[in-house]
């Protein structure tokens, strides 16, 4: 009896560590984006972009964003997804940050936010 609590409680304990659990953090990291410099908002520093709600954006959600995209003067029907206006339109839905506030985000941390919406779209 005591023997099977023991392996109950070591099979709990790898399910904690799991592979599958690991592969899944991983999986995300790169969908959070450490800033070189922090953004201000509100009196408080944004140090990261969290995009991990890339995965729950719905067709919805796509429609208007291309319909923003086009209102403020994004050009073209063809590769939105690769314009760094589109990068903070994603980024402002994702993270509910004001345009105004990711529009002092830094250039490189910029493109490294676009890139990261084309890994997403197409890789």
């Amino acid at each position: 009896m005591m023997e099977e609590k023991n392996r109950e409680a070591v099979k709990q304990d790898n399910l904690a560590d799991s592979p599958k659990q690991e592969s899944s953090k991983k999986a995300n990291n790169w969908k959070i984006i450490k800033l070189s410099k922090p953004l201000e908002h509100l009196g408080s520093q944004v140090t990261e972009l969290d995009l991990t709600g890339l995965d729950d954006l719905t067709l919805n959600d796509l429609n208007e964003l291309y319909n923003t995209y086009e209102l403020m003067g994004g050009g073209g029907a063809v590769m939105q997804e690769t314009s760094l206006l589109f990068a903070e339109l994603v980024a402002q839905r994702l993270t509910r940050l004001p345009l105004e506030t990711l529009g002092t985000m830094k250039a490189k941390d910029a493109i490294k936010l676009k890139n990261r919406i084309y890994r997403f779209f197409f890789m």
